[in-house]
C-alpha cells in the first residue's frame, strides 16, 4: 500500500507541483531575499522593499543585473613592440 501511496504522491507533484503552502521566514543572504519552501525546499524570491514575492519579470531582471557584473583581464603581452624595435626580423 505504501508503494501504491509513493507514486501517487510522485505523480500529484509531477502534475500539480507543490503549492508552497509551507514556506520559512524571509531570509537575506548575499544580498538575494527570499524564503524556502519547507515542503519541496524551493527558494521562493520576495523584494526586500515590499516583502511580496518577485513576479517572473522581477526576477528575470534581479538575474539579469546580477550577471553584468564584468571583470577586466589586461591582455598578454607580446614579446615585441609594434614598431620593430626589439624584432629580430628587422633588417637595419
Amino acid at each position: 500500500m505504501s508503494i501504491l501511496r509513493a507514486v501517487f504522491d510522485f505523480l500529484y507533484g509531477i502534475l500539480l507541483g507543490c503549492r508552497h503552502d509551507r514556506l520559512t521566514r524571509p531570509f537575506t543572504i548575499e544580498q538575494q531575499t527570499y524564503k524556502v519552501c519547507l515542503d519541496c525546499g524551493k527558494h521562493v524570491f520576495y523584494s526586500p522593499d515590499t516583502m511580496r514575492p518577485l513576479s517572473g519579470r522581477e526576477l528575470r531582471r534581479m538575474h539579469a543585473v546580477q550577471s553584468v557584473e564584468l571583470k577586466v583581464v589586461p591582455a598578454a603581452s607580446t614579446s615585441g613592440s609594434l614598431h620593430g624595435e626589439n624584432d629580430s626580423r628587422a633588417v637595419a
